[in-house]
């Protein structure tokens, strides 16, 4: 019976771990507050490339707005490309059902895997995708499903993996490349056979 129990709290320890971390992957593909964010940190690491910004405004959104939007994308590396106002001196900018296209420079990205947008007004804006394309990297897509850009906050879209960092000594890669999931299996396994009458 002791047995059965602690086989069975395992497994449930186990389940809870291994869903609560595919659901905090998850929820970064989703739109999302990025509190951590300051323009005043970005700094061009890698030249000056050009991107071609494609925004669509979901036909959700008000007829036109007048408030400030900002972005900034960029890849795992600490890449990253600011603009302070997104304007097209050609079109009325992010008006409902509307695509509007922007050129922006900045730091050259590898591989863009985020964007976020700020927006200072009252008047509001949902965005439905947003297409980055750069001389030096990959098309990025971004779905933001006419979701509401908050006021006053920095809001968007990461699929970037963690970033890299330097090597780890080896005796600390050995560690680490060992799956999450692999070590509460040994685990598991040890504590049941320890707690075993056998």
């Amino acid at each position: 019976m002791r047995r059965a129990h602690c086989t069975f709290l395992l497994l449930s320890a186990f389940i809870f771990v291994a869903v609560s971390k595919a659901d905090e992957r998850i929820n970064e593909f989703q739109p999302h507050v990025y509190d951590s964010f300051s323009p005043g940190l970005i700094q061009q690491t890698v030249g000056a490339c050009s991107y071609t910004v494609v925004i669509s405004t979901s036909c959700l959104s008000p007829k036109y707005t007048t408030d400030r939007i900002s972005i900034t994308f960029g890849d795992a590396f600490g890449n990253q490309v600011y603009d302070p106002e997104l304007v097209n001196p050609f079109t009325t900018t992010f008006a409902r059902c509307s695509t509007n296209t922007f050129q922006v420079t900045g730091s050259c990205s590898v591989q863009i895997c985020y964007v976020y947008f700020y927006r200072n007004g009252t008047v509001g804006w949902i965005p439905q995708t947003v297409e980055i394309y750069g001389s030096f990297s990959t098309p990025a897509v971004f779905f933001f499903n006419s979701t509401t850009v908050p006021e006053d906050e920095w809001y968007g879209i990461s699929n970037c993996q963690q970033t890299p960092t330097a090597p780890p000594p080896s005796s600390a890669l050995r560690l680490q490349i060992i799956p999450g999931w692999f070590s509460c299996l040994i685990l598991g396994f040890l504590a049941t056979s320890i707690f075993s009458p056998y």
